[in-house]
Order: C-alpha cells, then sequence, then structure tokens
C-alpha cells in the first residue's frame, strides 16, 4: 500500500469535520492514536532484537571470539612436554668394506709370536647394511618455560579472551541502541505526517471558507491566494514526511533485514508522554556504574592484561633455556652398536639442555618494551574511553531533563493553539476575524503539534541513550 493510499483516509476524515473547529482536535487526537500501539505492530525492544541478530559486526565479533578462545587452546597445549615421533628409511649404495687388517697368526695365543709360527691372510672387515630403518620417540620437558613463559602466555591468551568476548558484548549493546533510536526516528516522521495531513485539512477548510468570503464580498483575492499558497505550502511539507516516512523505514528494513512484504506498524504507545525510570542523576555515581557495566571499558581492561602478561613473556625469552630431553631409538642397524648387527636393537637417552643467547636476549628485551609500550596506549585510551563515557551521560542526562520539559511544555502549547485555532475559526467564519489571523492560528497548531510529537519521541530516545551512557542496557 502506498504512502498517499494510506493518508487519503486520514485526510478525508479531517475536511469531513474541517467545518466544525470544535471537533478537529478530538477527530486529529483519535487519528493520533489510531497510527500508534497497533496490536502486532513493531516495538523498540523488538526492532533490537532482530537488529542484534543480524548485524553483520556482531558476527564479526562473534569470529572474533572463537579465534580467541582458539588461541586459548594453543597457549594450553604449551604446558604438555613436547612428543616427538618420526620413522626413517634409508637406502645406501654399495661400497667395498673398509680393510681394518689382518689375522697374522693362526691359532697363535696372545701376544708376540713363537719362532716358527705360520703365518695366515685373514683380512678383517666390518659388514655394510645397505638399508638402514630407524624409530624414534622424544620428549622434551621445558623446564625454564614453564616459570618465564608458558604461564604468561596463557594468561595473556585469556585476558585477549575477555576482550574479545566484552567487544562483542559492545557490539551487541552498539547495534540494540541504533536500532532502538531508528525505530523512533521512524516513528516521529510517521506521527509527523499525521500532523501533515492534519495542516492539509485545516488549509483545506481554510481555503472553502476564504472563497465564500470572497463571494460574500467580505474577503478579497488577495486572501483566497494567500489560502492557496498556504495550502500547496502543507501539501510540499505532507509529501516530505510521507517520504521521509518511507526512507526510514527502508533503514529500518535493512537493519532488521525485515522482507519486503512484512507490514510495520507503530506497536508503542508513542502519542503519550514518556516517564523516565526513577534512578541516579548523580554524574559521578552514574560514571562509577558505567565504568563497572560499560563492556567497552572491560574490553580494554582485558586488552591491558593481556598485553601485560605478554610482554613479561616477551622479557622472560631473555633468560636461559633449560630443557630435559628423553629420547628412544629403535633402529636396524643401530649405529651404538659396534659392529651393527643386521637387526633391530633399541637404545635410550637422557639429556640436560641449558641455552642462552645474547642475541635472542637482546632482542626480547626490545620486543618486551614494544609490547609495554602498547599495553601503556591501551591505558591512555582507557582514561579517554571514561572521558567520552561522562561526556555521553552528561549529554543523556541533559537529553532526559529538557525532553521531559519539552513534554509538558508542548502539551500546553498545543492545548492553547487548539483552542486559538477553534476561536480564530469560528470568527472568520462570522467574518470577525482576518484570514491572516487564521492563517497564523493555523501555523501556531502545525508547529505545536510537530513540536509535542518531537518532545515525546526525544524521551524516548534520550532514555535509550542513557541507558547506552550508563551500560544499563544489558539483556
Amino acid at each position: 500500500m502506498t504512502p498517499l493510499a494510506i493518508a487519503l483516509p486520514a485526510l478525508s476524515l479531517l475536511l469531513a469535520n474541517a467545518t466544525d473547529p470544535t471537533n478537529e482536535a478530538a477527530v486529529f487526537a483519535e487519528r493520533l492514536h489510531a497510527e500508534t500501539n497497533v496490536a502486532g505492530g513493531l516495538t523498540a525492544e523488538v526492532a533490537a532484537r532482530r537488529a542484534e541478530a543480524r548485524s553483520g559486526d556482531v558476527e564479526a565479533r562473534r569470529a572474533d571470539v572463537d579465534a580467541a578462545a582458539a588461541a586459548v587452546d594453543q597457549a594450553l597445549v604449551a604446558y604438555f612436554p613436547r612428543l616427538a615421533a618420526s620413522a626413517r628409511y634409508t637406502r645406501l649404495s654399495a661400497i667395498d668394506p673398509p680393510l681394518l687388517g689382518v689375522l697374522v697368526g693362526a691359532d697363535a695365543p696372545a701376544g708376540p709370536l713363537p719362532a716358527g709360527t705360520q703365518l695366515v691372510n685373514v683380512p678383517i672387515k666390518l659388514p655394510i647394511e645397505l638399508n638402514q630403518t630407524s624409530f624414534q620417540a622424544q620428549l622434551a620437558v621445558p623446564l625454564s618455560d614453564y616459570v618465564f613463559r608458558i604461564g604468561q602466555s596463557h594468561a595473556a591468551a585469556s585476558h585477549s579472551e575477555e576482550a574479545a568476548r566484552h567487544a562483542e558484548e559492545a557490539a551487541r549493546r552498539k547495534a540494540r541502541a541504533e536500532a532502538k533510536t531508528l525505530y523512533y526516528e521512524w516513528t516521529r516522521a510517521k506521527l509527523s505526517r499525521v500532523v501533515a495531513d492534519a495542516a492539509v485539512a485545516q488549509a483545506s477548510g481554510h481555503l472553502e471558507d476564504a472563497r465564500h468570503a470572497f463571494e460574500a464580498g467580505s474577503a478579497s483575492k488577495a486572501d483566497v491566494l494567500r489560502v492557496e499558497a498556504q495550502l500547496a505550502a502543507a501539501d510540499q511539507v505532507a509529501v516530505r514526511a510521507r517520504t521521509l516516512t518511507t526512507a526510514l523505514e527502508a533503514r529500518l528494513r535493512t537493519m532488521m533485514h525485515a522482507p519486503a512484504n512484512e507490514a510495520l506498524a507503530i506497536g508503542e504507545p508513542v502519542d503519550v508522554d514518556f516517564v523516565a525510570s526513577s534512578g541516579a542523576r548523580d554524574l559521578e555515581v552514574l560514571a562509577a556504574d558505567a565504568e563497572r557495566a560499560r563492556p567497552e571499558v572491560r574490553a580494554v581492561d582485558s586488552t591491558i592484561g593481556a598485553l601485560d602478561q605478554q610482554a613479561r613473556a616477551v622479557r622472560n625469552a631473555a633468560a636461559p633455556s633449560l630443557a630435559v630431553i628423553g629420547e628412544v631409538t629403535d633402529a636396524n642397524p643401530n649405529l651404538r652398536y659396534v659392529p651393527a648387527p643386521d637387526a633391530f636393537e633399541t637404545t635410550w637417552s637422557v639429556t640436560a639442555q641449558l641455552a642462552w643467547s645474547p642475541n635472542d636476549a637482546f632482542s626480547a628485551a626490545k620486543a618486551g618494551r614494544g609490547v609495554a609500550a602498547r599495553r601503556d596506549a591501551a591505558r591512555g585510551q582507557r582514561t579517554a574511553l571514561l572521558d567520552g563515557v561522562r561526556s555521553e551521560i552528561a549529554g543523556a542526562l541533559q537529553a532526559v531533563d529538557e525532553s521531559a520539559s519539552a513534554q509538558q511544555t508542548s502539551a500546553r502549547a498545543v492545548a492553547a493553539a487548539e483552542e486559538s485555532y477553534r476561536v480564530r475559526r469560528s470568527l472568520f467564519q462570522n467574518g470577525r476575524a482576518t484570514s491572516v489571523e487564521l492563517t497564523d492560528a493555523e501555523t501556531e497548531l502545525t508547529r505545536a503539534r510537530l513540536d509535542l510529537v518531537a518532545a515525546r519521541i526525544a524521551a524516548r530516545v534520550a532514555n535509550v541513550q542513557l541507558a547506552r551512557a550508563t551500560g544499563a542496557d544489558a539483556n
């Protein structure tokens, strides 16, 4: 259904009652009320939940959480001793076995040969195995890393995961707040359209009265033309209100990923004053609450913790590394045996290894300094963030107070403008008021109604902003 088709019934109803000034306010209030609190209509909370569920930013932050959780698991594996296994087969080219010597005395005892001993030429050669197969298992226990690096790296990864989770929650809250704000902008546009349609009806009634007065000789042609210009301007305002409503509805649909064939109606009673819930109004108290509750602040705190642990782990890399390495080898031939038999033989070894490099120590010190600088930068970001939060809270408190006062003053202004319009319209119809005076009354009434709609919506938006600023917008 097009915006024009939606507006025509309201415009027809208002035109039908335009000749009765005492009925105009009641008709307008009824039409405004019919536009809101529609059964099954969309509410700000529903819009917020739908926008959160389909937010691309939330989806990206959720993936960051998965990546951070994987990094924690990876850091946890470092606690386990490193186990490595390998299998190897080698085929060697054939060579002549090296001659180790000759046996010069057959059946002679050890020692000097007796005179007359027969000498025998017996070459001594070791066998050459052309096929070499080995299976090896190694277990390394990094003793120094347990003290200086692994614990800090795991703690840093855990802090990073916390930061990612807080960032995801911040994205969720941001998506909800933006959806609620856009929802209320859309409702304001829809209600402003009702006000604009009423202004068109008023101008149409005024034009009819001006033409009657011109025919009766009590008004000039200039008066008629002036009202015609007023009607044209009111028509243009109504068109702008409808196009704005359409544009904001398109943005709201995009944010919620709502299908084009889904009818959207206002499901909240936004045509009545909004009264904010009573609570702490002290800026210092609210700022302290926000520091504890805002996920953005907690995300920065977790990032600072992660960088602090990273700096320790990197600096500790300058310390000597002590490890115990155990190794088991099953090989054919096993070179531990001389001569090596053509059979699998198993041997083992245990090694204590202490290693240190001045190059690595110098590099670790500089790298630790770099990570520490990033940590200090994060601390500065935290200070700036808290300053921004205080400004948000102060602005939201001001908006809450101003919108509360604006609702009261705008309501009084509407009541006065409606009565002024009723009296001026009646006087004009009886030839006791000029067309200019009636035009002024119509303008003041339209402005007052728009101000009241704006004040009621602003009060709701201010409440969303205050909850967002103080961290009270958690589900």
